[in-house]
Formats: structure tokens, C-alpha cells, sequence
């Protein structure tokens, strides 16, 4: 897949957390600068400068003719294989976001490969009929919107529940009123942000 790149903030002799960002369906295709241009991936990369976080930010680009689940998910962890096999990424700072389609998908992913994330932050997406046993392996920060008419917020209080009895972290913020894309841009908050990269483990 084509992706962007930014190392952020480096620091000589540390390794970098490694921050992914999994765009929308309206960002596919084969110019990868579009996902870049979406509020989320802005957001998170001004989190990162601002804060000055050592990290590799990518922000990788979907095929129109897939999303980011099924075959993709291998593809997504040959890229992240890729970084860690560089050796300038920390394994215990692993990191991966996503809003909409990219919400979808950054439930899978976690799902599919439990322990290799550190925290992660799907938004506006579904994580219906995932192993809820799996994904609790990672501290999660969801956001849906009260006004969502593409993505339903009962299957994901469902799965929150369900994460929280197989002793997981998940935190679940509802906001009254926002839409898809109200939801999509505007939940990446210097607060949720702060939760996110807080969590760390052993690399």
C-alpha cells in the first residue's frame, strides 16, 4: 500500500513510538496524500509536534477496491513488521487510530493481532462480531456520535460491555448530536489523545 511518513520529534538514542492512522472510505485510492489532508490524521500529527512525542507517524492508504479488513489486515501488519524490523520503533509504543471505514478497521486489526498494540482508538466504527477476548489484550478509547446514521452506537456499547467482562480496558465516550463526520473529526481531543499515549508496556 502507498503510505506517508513523518518521524516526529526525534531523540538520539531512543526508539520511536509507532503511531498509525487509518483513514475513511472517501480517502481510498491511489493518492496518498489524501488521507493525509483528513482532520484526524492533522489532529494527531499537531498532538504529536506539539508534544514533542519521538514517533513515526504513518498513515498508510487503502485500495478502492478494499477496506481495511480481511486481506488487508496482513498487509497492515507486514508495514508495521517493516518499522519494528528497522529498529528504530519501540515495540512497547505501538499505536493505532482510525475513524469511520478506518474505525472498522482499526477494531480488527486489534482483534486479529491481540498484544501487538499498545493502545488503540477506533472511532465511528463497528466492531461487530469480533472476539471480545481478544481485543481486550488492548486498552481502547472509543468515540460515536448520537447523530451517526452510517455506524450504530448500541453494537458498540454491546462490545464495550463485553471487553470490560473479559477484563479489558475500554473507554466509550458518547457525544450528543454529532453526526459521522462531526464524530470523525473532531474526537481526536488533547485528553483522549493524553489517554492514549499514556499507556505504555514492556517492549
Amino acid at each position: 500500500v502507498p503510505y506517508r511518513k513523518a518521524v516526529i520529534s526525534p531523540k538520539t538514542g531512543e526508539k520511536a513510538a509507532l503511531v498509525i492512522y487509518l483513514h475513511g472510505g472517501t480517502s481510498k485510492g491511489n493518492d496518498n496524500e489524501k488521507p493525509v489532508a483528513e482532520a484526524g490524521a492533522d489532529s494527531i500529527k499537531n498532538y504529536l509536534s506539539s508534544n514533542g512525542i519521538n514517533s513515526v507517524f504513518i498513515v498508510p492508504q487503502c485500495p478502492t477496491s478494499q477496506s481495511w479488513i480481511g486481506p488487508m489486515f496482513a498487509v497492515l501488519k507486514a508495514l508495521i513488521d517493516e518499522q519494528v524490523a528497522s529498529g528504530a520503533v519501540d515495540t512497547g509504543k505501538i499505536y493505532l487510530l482510525g475513524g469511520s471505514m478506518g474505525g472498522t478497521g482499526t477494531w480488527g486489526m486489534i482483534a486479529a493481532y491481540p498484544g501487538v498494540f499498545t493502545a488503540a482508538m477506533p472511532v465511528a466504527g463497528n466492531p461487530s462480531g469480533l472476539d471480545a477476548s481478544k481485543v481486550a489484550q488492548t486498552p481502547v478509547y472509543t468515540v460515536m456520535g448520537t447523530n451517526d446514521r452510517i455506524m450504530d452506537i448500541d453494537p458498540v456499547q454491546n462490545f464495550v460491555n463485553e471487553i470490560s467482562a473479559n477484563g479489558g480496558t475500554a473507554k466509550f465516550d458518547i457525544e450528543d448530536g454529532w453526526t459521522h463526520e462531526m464524530t470523525c473529526i473532531q474526537s481526536y481531543t488533547k485528553a483522549r489523545l493524553s489517554w492514549l499515549f499514556a499507556n505504555k508496556k514492556e517492549s
